[in-house]
C-alpha cells in the first residue's frame, strides 16, 4: 500500500472504533492511515473532564503518533 494510505482502488484506511487516547497514538503512527474517527471517545470523555481538554489532550497524542511516522 502506498504511504499516502490509498491503495490502487483508491481505497483509504480510517480507524475509529474503540479508539481512545493511548490507542490513537499507536494507530496514528501507522502510515496507512488516513483518518480516526475520534467522535464518540471525545463526547464519552467530555462528560468527566470538558471538551475543550479533551480535544487538547486527543490533538496531542494524534501529534505524537503522526511524528513517528
Amino acid at each position: 500500500m502506498p504511504q499516502d494510505g490509498r491503495d490502487c482502488r483508491g481505497l483509504e484506511v480510517h480507524a475509529g472504533h474503540g479508539l481512545d487516547l493511548n490507542t490513537a497514538e499507536m494507530i496514528s503512527a501507522l502510515p496507512e492511515i488516513v483518518e480516526l474517527n475520534i467522535g464518540h471517545f471525545l463526547i464519552g470523555e467530555a462528560i468527566f473532564g470538558g471538551l475543550a481538554g479533551t480535544v487538547k489532550a486527543m490533538r496531542a497524542a494524534m501529534d505524537r503518533g503522526f511524528s513517528g511516522r
